[in-house]
C-alpha cells in the first residue's frame, strides 16, 4: 500500500520538516517497514501560479535521497501533496507493466493533484464507463483510473467532495455487475483513499476495506493501516496515511470526507461521510 501527506495553509508554506527531517517523514517512511517497503516510486507537488507542479520518480525514495531532499525543498505553496508508491497490480500483468514513471503519483490535468492508496480492484471495468476520459489513460496504474473517473464526476457534479461520492457508488454499481469474474476478490477496492486539491481547496477521504484493516500501521499500532490521520501544526493542517509525529492526531472515520479551506488567515474544516456500499 502506498503513503499519502498533504498540507494546506492560509499563507505558503514548505514542508522539509514532515517530508524530509521528522524521524516519521515520508522520506523515512519509505524504509521504516522492510515488508512494505515503499520501493515503486515517490512524487511531490504544488501549485505555482494556478497549475500544478510535480516531481516524480520511478525509484525508490530510499535510494535517491538527495532529489528526493530537493523536490522536497522545492515544493512552497499553500497546497503541498506527497505520495510513497508501494505498486499495486489488480490485473496481474508483469512487473514491468506497472512500473515507472508514468505510473507514479500525484497525477495531474494542470488543474488538480491526486494522490491515492489503495487498490482499485477493477480497473478495466471502471475504464470502460469513462468516455472521453479514457483516451487520456497514460500507465497501467489502477490509480490513474481512479483519477479519471473522479475528473469525469467532477465535470458532471462541480465539485470535489460530491465526485467522490459519485465515484464510490459508480464503483459499487459496477462490482455487481462484474463480480462474479472475481470470485477471489470481496470488493471492487480495498481502499479509495485519497488526496485531492484544486490549489484553493484540500480534500481527504478515508474509505478503506477489510483486506486493509487487517494490518497496522508501523507508528501507531493501534490504527488499521487504511485509516487516514490529520493535524494543525500552526497554520497548517496535515492529512497523512499515517500520523507524522508524536503530538495529538485525529483519526478520519471509515467513509469520511474532510475539506480544507483557508479563509481569513484560518483554515476552515468541513466534514461529510459517504456509505461504503
Amino acid at each position: 500500500m502506498c503513503r499519502l501527506y498533504g498540507q494546506i495553509s492560509p499563507v505558503p508554506h514548505g514542508a522539509r520538516d514532515y517530508l524530509v527531517e521528522s524521524p516519521r517523514s515520508l522520506l523515512a517512511q519509505s524504509r521504516v517497514e522492510p515488508s512494505n517497503l515503499q520501493k515503486d516510486g515517490w512524487g511531490i507537488a504544488h501549485f505555482e501560479g494556478g497549475r500544478t507542479r510535480v516531481v516524480k520518480s520511478p525509484n525508490a525514495a530510499f535510494d535517491e535521497t538527495r532529489r528526493f531532499r530537493r523536490a522536497a525543498d522545492g515544493a512552497r505553496g499553500r497546497v503541498i501533496i506527497g505520495h510513497l508508491r508501494a505498486a499495486s497490480n489488480p490485473r496481474g500483468l508483469p512487473a514491468k507493466a506497472v512500473l515507472g514513471k508514468g505510473n507514479n503519483q500525484p497525477f495531474t490535468d494542470g488543474r488538480i493533484l491526486f494522490a491515492h492508496n489503495g487498490t482499485l480492484q477493477i480497473p478495466d471495468e471502471v475504464a470502460a464507463y469513462l468516455g472521453p476520459f479514457r483516451r487520456k489513460l497514460r500507465s497501467k496504474n489502477d490509480s490513474e483510473v481512479y483519477f479519471w473517473q473522479l475528473m469525469k464526476h467532477l465535470r458532471l457534479r462541480g465539485n470535489i467532495p460530491d465526485a467522490l461520492e459519485s465515484c464510490v457508488k459508480e464503483n459499487w454499481t459496477i462490482w455487481k455487475r462484474c463480480r462474479r469474474r472475481y470470485p477471489d476478490k470481496p470488493s471492487p477496492f480495498t481502499g479509495l483513499n485519497v488526496i485531492v486539491s484544486d490549489g484553493r481547496t484540500l480534500h481527504a477521504m478515508c474509505l478503506y476495506t477489510n483486506k486493509m484493516k487487517g494490518s497496522h500501521c508501523f507508528y501507531t499500532k493501534d490504527k488499521p493501516w487504511g485509516q487516514m490521520s490529520m493535524a494543525r501544526r500552526g497554520d497548517r493542517y496535515i492529512v497523512a496515511s499515517e500520523d507524522m509525529d508524536e503530538g495529538k492526531w485525529r483519526r478520519l472515520g471509515q467513509g469520511e470526507i474532510v475539506s480544507l479551506t483557508p479563509a481569513d488567515g484560518r483554515v476552515a474544516v468541513r466534514r461529510r461521510k459517504v456509505r461504503l456500499a
